[in-house]
């Protein structure tokens, strides 16, 4: 979506731009909820399986991080297709807020790699 479908509604008026992201966010809202909560579920169960008897320290540390971070992602994505008022300013600046999330999802593969390299 931030390379491809922002860009391009510039060349739409205010009204069709409006329209088009609105149906676009409810065509993806249950694409995000899903992988929202796959990536929860599987994140639980690799800190039981692989973390949970580990003694606090750096793993937990950078661990504790990526949760942190994954979690303002999962904000971000939800904010910005969840179609409640309280969402507006989010909405209204979502190509930067589309960025930020991007950001924050590479750092989190990063965090990933580093923990299972240990």
């Amino acid at each position: 979506m931030l390379l491809i479908l922002i860009p391009s509604l510039g060349v739409l008026s205010p009204e069709q731009r409006e329209a088009l992201s609105k149906a676009v966010a409810n065509r993806f809202r249950w694409a995000t909820w899903s992988a929202v909560t796959l990536l929860l579920l599987s994140g639980l169960y690799n800190v039981r399986r692989f973390y949970w008897e580990e003694p606090a320290g750096r793993a937990w540390n950078f661990l504790t991080l990526k949760i942190l971070l994954s979690f303002t992602l999962f904000g971000i994505v939800l904010g910005l297709t969840i179609p409640f008022r309280l969402f507006e300013p989010l909405r209204a600046r979502r190509r930067k807020w589309l960025l930020v999330a991007f950001v924050l999802g590479v750092v989190v593969v990063l965090i990933s790699a580093f923990l299972r390299r240990g």
